[in-house]
């Protein structure tokens, strides 16, 4: 009987240590962590398949496990549209679409103006949407990605307040090319409604790939510094050429810092002799010039004459005053994905823009990280 009693109680321990063991694993889950998760990250990458097909008869169900399709927009602003998923540890995921065939989504991405990362648009007569996706005052987005924030945010403002109102406290937003722009807007604009007090204990997290350059340095600074290099992630095929764009000038009096020692290095010049000085200055003046002749120009053609087009699609939109910028870059760690021999090969008889597409980041990223399941392309090729 002793020896009975002894077994039963080293079971009974036995049971209660794995219990409790699996009960902290399953509490690990149920938090959206910080840092780079290369499983969430294709999670994320597969829930874009359900943006190529616009029947939502089936509501996606089990196209990605652990994941249920709870919202999806219609199509606003310049053809964009979003999707709220509800992942199974009562995560909202946040997925926003790239760019479309439709020709408003084009001009989006060639809107090239910078406008205040605060302010107020009007979408049409009689609604207005404030925004704010930046606490420095200087900090400046791209217009034809702003737009598109706008109308969406402001269709999913009350669901998004009602998901939180319900005990919904973590975000996950997610997003390819186009998509990928508009995640750093959105992740924004709840890290500053969490500020302001009105989402308050949120967590927010962030995949943005194959994104295009979105906003000024001071944004960029902003932004990743709410971020602390733990919650916000860049992911960028080194063969892919969205990443690059749009184009970008810095101007020395504009885009950068003062007190500025380039501006004091011009002045220090005048204590140099009168050939030095004379050959320094002109390269000094030459350069300078350029620069700002460059930002006018892209502010003209990509700025101006690109917004009358969009002014045709949305004619009772009215935007703020635009910042005469164009120093674009783009924020959130980086999470570089290089074109290895194996990826060549893999993709050496693929279509011209193929470095662009979801696969050839899908692929990419179990070239370079471990846990993930065998690659099944969702296109074939």
């Amino acid at each position: 009987m002793k020896y009975n009693y002894l077994s039963h109680i080293r079971i009974l321990i036995l049971s209660f240590f794995l219990l409790a063991l699996v009960s902290f694993s399953s509490a690990q889950r149920q938090n959206l962590s910080p840092n780079f998760d290369a499983v969430e990250c294709e999670e994320v990458l597969k829930l874009n398949k359900s943006f190529l097909d616009t029947n939502l008869d089936s509501r996606f169900e089990n196209m990605v496990a652990g994941y249920q399709m709870y919202y999806r927009t219609p199509s606003v602003g310049l053809d964009n549209r979003a999707d709220i998923w509800l992942r199974a540890d009562s995560t909202v995921v946040i997925m926003l679409r790239g760019t479309t065939r439709n020709p408003s989504s084009l001009l989006a991405d060639f809107y090239c103006a910078m406008l205040p990362a605060n302010g107020r648009i009007q979408l049409n007569e009689g609604r207005e949407f404030n925004y704010q996706l930046a606490s420095d005052e200087r900090a400046a987005v791209h217009a034809g990605f702003l737009i598109g924030f706008a109308y969406l945010a402001d269709h999913l403002e009350e669901r998004i307040s009602t998901l939180y109102h319900n005990g919904y406290r973590q975000f996950l937003v997610g997003g390819h090319s186009q998509g990928g722009a508009l995640c750093y807007y959105f992740s924004a604009w709840l890290m500053q409604k969490r500020k302001q007090g009105i989402w308050q204990n949120t967590t927010i997290k962030t995949y943005a790939s194959a994104s295009p350059k979105v906003g000024n340095m001071y944004f960029a600074y902003d932004y990743d510094n709410a971020h602390l290099a733990q919650w916000s992630f860049s992911l960028v095929n080194t063969a892919d050429a969205v990443p690059e764009i749009p184009l970008t000038t810095q101007q020395l009096e504009i885009d950068m810092n003062e007190p500025n020692p380039m501006i004091d290095l011009y002045e220090r010049m005048n204590g140099l002799p009168f050939f030095k000085r004379t050959i320094l200055k002109r390269s000094f003046n030459v350069m300078d010039k350029r620069a700002r002749k460059s930002s006018e120009a892209y502010q003209k053609y990509l700025g101006k004459y690109v917004g009358r087009f969009i002014k045709n699609h949305l004619p009772e939109l009215v935007l703020p005053q635009t910042v005469k910028t164009t120093y674009f870059v783009r924020p959130g760690v980086p999470i570089i994905l290089s074109a290895n021999d194996s990826y060549l090969g893999f993709y050496k008889d693929a279509s011209k823009y193929f470095h662009h597409g979801i696969d050839s980041y899908r692929f990419l990223l179990r070239e370079y990280f471990h846990g993930l399941d065998e690659f099944a392309p969702f296109v074939k090729r």
